[in-house]
């Protein structure tokens, strides 16, 4: 069985930046099974407008509409006698996210940075895999249901598990269940004729993994549109929750570098340095150290 506890209801995040850094630190600290990641989303999001000066959405609102939607998701146990099948649970949510919720996939504006937001997602019941995936996860994990992300490239998706089997649905297509014949489709569809299925593309992946993941859908986009300050704030909230990830710290460093803030490159360098954690790597981001120093001299 699982070892994810049962979530918490939700809260609405705190409302200054000092009380929200450290909640965001709170989740990195927090134990694999009790990490709530929709919890973690919406506190970043609320970090994300504090960093850009935006004013807050109705957090109490939004909070009152998903927690509400994780009841509606514990009524199972008055329509089943005993815990269902995957397939069976995956039925389930799709009428508390889909037919209840009316959360579906943005197939419009796919590539726009609120599809991203978990605010933005609640707002316009519109998502990524990712962000709908967020929510997926917590309903389901509300219910007792054994459910994780998986290492699948280019479109997140979610795997249920029972006593009886398991299977793999997609968070933006209403939760349709995949067969082997639609993973390899859709692979191709978002890779191209050549990819063939890999046995890592199933691997589960960690909820913190699930939370950096829609992050980085945030953080390529802003790379991509040359929205250079962009990408350093959502690196500095995503160091917040993983301090110790020396890739991130590099990241971090090349983007102040070519923003030209450094001293800011320099300290993140140094602090990839430390926190890397493949020798080889290490050795890359002390040649990036000594280089940015001797621009800042």
């Amino acid at each position: 069985m699982t070892d994810f506890r049962v979530p918490k209801p939700l809260v609405a995040p705190p409302a200054t930046e000092r009380e929200l850094v450290s909640c965001l630190r709170a989740h990195g600290n927090t134990p694999h099974g009790e990490f709530g990641v929709l919890q973690a989303a919406l506190d970043v999001a609320a970090f994300a407008r504090i960093q850009t000066n935006e004013p807050f959405p109705d957090f109490d609102g939004i909070i009152d509409q998903l927690n509400e939607l994780a009841r509606d998701a514990g009524d199972w146990v008055a329509v089943y006698d005993s815990m269902p099948p995957a397939e069976e649970q995956i039925e389930w949510l799709q009428q508390v996210v889909v037919a209840r919720g009316g959360f579906l996939g943005a197939t419009q504006n796919y590539d726009a940075s609120e599809n991203a937001d978990i605010v933005s997602v609640v707002e316009n019941r519109r998502g990524l895999p990712v962000s709908l995936g967020v929510i997926y996860i917590h309903l389901a994990r509300s219910c007792g249901f054994e459910v994780e992300g998986l290492n699948f490239p280019g479109h997140f998706l979610l795997r249920m598990k029972s006593e009886q089997g398991a299977a793999i649905f997609d968070p933006f297509n209403s939760a349709q269940i995949l067969e082997p014949k639609d993973l390899r489709s859709t692979l191709k569809h978002f890779h191209g004729e050549a990819a063939e299925m890999d046995l890592s593309f199933t691997r589960a992946v960690g909820d913190r993994d699930v939370l950096f993941r829609m992050q980085n859908n945030l953080k390529i986009r802003a790379l991509r549109e040359s929205r250079l300050v962009d990408a350093v704030l959502i690196l500095e909230r995503m160091l917040l929750v993983n301090p110790g990830n020396g890739v991130l710290w590099q990241e971090a460093g090349l983007t102040h570098q070519r923003l030209g803030n450094l001293r800011a490159a320099v300290l993140a360098f140094e602090n990839a340095v430390e926190t890397m954690q493949e020798p080889a790597l290490s050795v890359r981001v002390q040649t990036l150290l000594d280089e940015a120093r001797r621009q800042l001299n």
